[in-house]
């Protein structure tokens, strides 16, 4: 069983599922996303008052969900969000739980368009140190990782609950994502768990080293087989699609690229850092931990 398949037998809410698209495949959502049709909509009540200071308008779909969307001013912009896109999709292929996020066309003109997530309420109004908070959002930094997203802070998490009140954690924000970039943006620290940024913006809030101490490899087991499992194939899948006409012709594949090699790079590092549950229990970390580190630069050297 996936990921994606976990969480939906976890959720145990076919309207959450089916809002989410989580009984879709990554290409499927990919087409659902491509083929949405969606009006303006200006009544005050469909766009979250967070989103409207940030300068977006609210639209419907064909079944009447509320979605918030900003235009896309410049072909730079219009392939930023594409490629924010593209990390939304890997999110979803990786069994994370978040708001739809894509592009679409409305009234001739293009948007950035993202679905919202009724009925919510930001994670910091809970003690997100505690479960089941807290090993979601251990599980989400593979995640944070892979796309060099520097800012993730509460305002970046909604917590929804099912027809059972059990609450749920959902990924919002791909503004600060980074697909392109061949320069490190996160490095792992060699001698203990912790990373190196370069933006330093907020510190990965809900994230932060100290929230890691003593967890075993298991809580990471299942994503990190999940993310390995992505193949080379099946990310062009999407990526050739989506970026197609927006960038050079090998632009698709260069991010396929840098995201794999990041993948490696991060089942390495945390394999390295976190061990059985048995062995966590008897003692910290090794001293040969220390020769990692170097080898995601040393990757991204080779590919200059």
């Amino acid at each position: 069983m996936g990921e994606r398949e976990r969480l939906c037998a976890a959720i145990e809410d076919r309207d959450l599922i089916e809002y989410f698209y989580l009984d879709q495949d990554m290409k499927g959502v990919f087409h659902t996303l491509e083929a949405l049709d969606l009006r303006l909509d200006e009544r005050p009540d469909v766009v979250p008052f967070n989103a409207a200071v940030k300068g977006y308008i609210g639209a419907v779909d064909g079944q009447g969900n509320p979605w918030i969307a900003k235009r896309a001013e410049t072909k730079e912009a219009l392939l930023y969000f594409r490629l924010c896109t593209l990390a939304y999709l890997i999110d979803h292929r990786l069994g994370t739980l978040a708001a739809p996020t894509g592009v679409a066309k409305i009234d001739s003109k293009l948007y950035r368009i993202t679905k919202v997530v009724r009925n919510s309420i930001q994670i910091g109004s809970y003690n997100y140190l505690e479960e089941p908070y807290l090993e979601i959002l251990r599980k989400d930094l593979l995640n944070r990782w892979l796309f060099f997203d520097e800012d993730r802070n509460p305002n970046n998490y909604l917590v929804v609950r099912n027809r059972k009140e059990k609450p749920f954690v959902v990924v919002i924000d791909y503004d600060k994502a980074d697909l392109a970039s061949e320069n490190m943006k996160i490095t792992g620290d060699p001698d203990k768990f912790g990373w190196f940024r370069t933006e330093k913006t907020r510190l990965l809030s809900p994230l932060r080293p100290p929230n890691f101490e003593g967890v075993p490899i298991d809580v990471f087991e299942n994503r990190l087989k999940e993310m390995v499992s992505i193949t080379r194939e099946e990310l062009l899948g999407v990526a050739m699609p989506l970026l197609e006409g927006h960038a050079s012709s090998d632009f698709a594949g260069k991010i396929v690229d840098l995201l794999l090699a990041r993948v490696k790079y991060i089942e390495e590092y945390f394999r390295r850092m976190f061990k059985s549950a048995t062995e966590t229990k008897n003692k910290c970390n090794d001293s040969d931990y220390s020769m990692f580190g170097a080898s995601f630069i040393d990757m991204y050297k080779g590919k200059k």
